[in-house]
């Protein structure tokens, strides 16, 4: 499938899902995610944060509600999301329409990015975990949400996409989240089970003079 075609699928998608989706059922996994999500991104120490699929901006309310004084960014394919998001949080955050594989962000100036329930919709995760590690400044964190489905299913999901209209690309296992990461320079790379069929990855970038290693075989 096209890469340009799943981002107007999924754009589309989320468009008409803006409106809806703090209570509809497409946005329930996501919601399931959120406190989990929240205590580990708690667990960086952080001035800065960045939200990567943004979305309604339920993470970053959140975020604020709890730390009012870091500075916040979002950004979301969706322009319908991203105006939900700025309803909701007026100016509390520095919203905007982008894509993920081009942050319009400078090199090393995010403490703690953000990806929750979107990485699944990227034609090249490769490149926009690139792209969010080329922000995050040495030593900052990374944390993504997603899906975790069981083998066959999986392998069912992945085969369905490229034919439904919501513009998911891809289901990834643990291990291919931890792959993404390590692959994009992050240590510490680490996936767990988290919430409802969902999994959280949290990783860190490397502080100057230590490059990031190969990733072990051991993880899973």
């Amino acid at each position: 499938m096209p890469r340009r075609d799943a981002k107007q699928r999924s754009r589309a998608a989320f468009d008409r899902q803006a409106r809806e989706y703090d209570t509809a059922p497409y946005g329930r996994h996501a919601r399931r995610l959120a406190g989990e999500v929240l205590a580990t991104v708690d667990a960086f120490d952080f001035a800065t944060l960045l939200d990567v699929g943004c979305g309604t901006g339920a993470v970053l309310e959140a975020v604020l509600a709890a730390r009012p004084r870091v500075s916040a960014w979002g950004v979301d394919l969706s322009p319908k999301m991203v105006a939900h998001a700025r309803e909701r949080l007026g100016g509390a955050a520095e919203l905007q329409v982008a894509d993920a594989e081009r942050l319009p962000f400078r090199d090393d100036c995010i403490d703690v990015v953000v990806c929750v329930d979107s990485l699944h919709h990227y034609p090249r995760p490769q490149a926009a975990l690139a792209e969010m590690r080329r922000v995050t400044r040495p030593g900052g964190g990374l944390v993504i949400g997603e899906w975790r489905v069981v083998a066959p299913l999986r392998q069912l999901m992945n085969a369905l996409f490229p034919l439904l209209p919501e513009g998911d690309v891809r289901v990834y296992t643990g291990r291919e989240l931890e792959q993404l990461a390590a692959d994009a320079g992050y240590q510490e790379v680490r996936c767990r089970p988290a919430g409802v069929r969902g999994q959280l990855l949290a990783a860190r970038a490397p502080l100057p003079g230590r490059t990031a290693e190969p990733i072990k075989e051991t993880l899973t």
